[in-house]
């Protein structure tokens, strides 16, 4: 019987994939799917694809070249497990995972949360304050109970066991586009869980390099416009569920977007306003820290464009 399906979307960085891989314990009860997202030849040699010793291992050589998202789909139709692991590439398992797999296995929950670790990539040893975000979210559950901050802001999709049912009972899936394509998914999975677990120890590494999507955050043409879209349809679902909007990120997308894409901002501008968010508040807060006169021709200049 399969208890993890381990779901590891991959493109180009063989040598990390097989790190990956060699971390993952080798367990009967675990299916490792390793899904391609058309990497180059001259990169990866495919007659001599990383591979994990495990006896349920998996690997798929999509040619679409959709991305992470669509790779994370390809392996959740393959998924056989009562529980879902989602792992990047360049990212590991501790040692300690084999204990923690032993001991969530029964847990009553439909997604699990777990308190991340992370290290800088280029020597694995060095710690790096990737995941500062998510062990804020959990310090803070820790001294209130209160789950709703973990389910609205956590945006990612590791550091959790996703119970299989849940996605398929919801029609749940990732987003396939270049830049958090988690979103929706991490936002549509946990307000749609009705148990949830959190833990205050790990099991995975998250890695950070200095030439990582992170380290390069929005700083690729088209990238702003992707990340805020995907953040403001996340927000959508927390709200037609009954959660809280993240203002402070909602403000900031605004500003930066108004900048860089008025059309952009637009749109995103007018979600917020359907979700009953008033104008006035809305234009003030965004330009609120610019010179009075700057501030007034941007005000009116959304008040008009914005059309609500």
């Amino acid at each position: 019987m399969i208890d993890y399906s381990i779901i590891i979307p991959h493109k180009n960085t063989p040598n990390l994939l097989q790190f990956c891989l060699d971390s993952i314990p080798l367990r009967e009860d675990v299916q490792v799917i390793v899904v391609d997202d058309n990497s180059s030849a001259d990169i990866v040699n495919f007659e001599r694809f990383p591979k994990w010793g495990g006896v349920h291992y998996e690997y798929y050589l999509t040619k679409e070249g959709k991305g992470a998202g669509y790779a994370r789909n390809v392996g959740l139709r393959h998924a056989e497990g009562q529980w879902v692991l989602f792992v990047g590439a360049d990212d590991f398992l501790l040692p300690n995972v084999s204990e923690i797999l032993d001991r969530e296995k029964d847990t009553k929950a439909d997604i699990i949360y777990f308190r991340p670790k992370a290290v800088m990539l280029e020597d694995r040893v060095t710690e790096s304050q990737r995941a500062s975000s998510y062990n804020d979210l959990i310090d803070q559950f820790i001294q209130s109970s209160d789950d709703s901050q973990l389910r609205c802001r956590w945006l990612s999709d590791t550091n959790k066991f996703y119970r299989l049912q849940l996605i398929k009972d919801n029609g749940i899936s990732f987003d396939e586009i270049l830049y958090s394509n988690d979103n929706v998914f991490s936002v549509k999975a946990a307000v749609c869980a009705n148990k949830i677990a959190v833990r205050d120890y790990s099991f995975y590494c998250i890695t950070e390099s200095r030439n990582s999507l992170t380290s390069n955050f929005m700083k690729k043409p088209g990238e702003l416009s992707i990340r805020g879209d995907a953040f403001f349809r996340a927000q959508e679902i927390l709200h037609n569920y009954g959660y809280p909007v993240d203002e402070s990120r909602a403000l900031s997308f605004l500003r930066k977007l108004f900048s860089s894409d008025r059309n952009a901002f637009i749109l995103n501008f007018n979600r917020l306003l359907k979700m009953g968010y008033k104008k006035f508040w809305l234009l003030r807060e965004v330009f609120k820290n610019n010179g009075k006169i700057a501030a007034f021709k941007r005000r009116v200049y959304a008040f008009f464009c914005t059309g609500i």
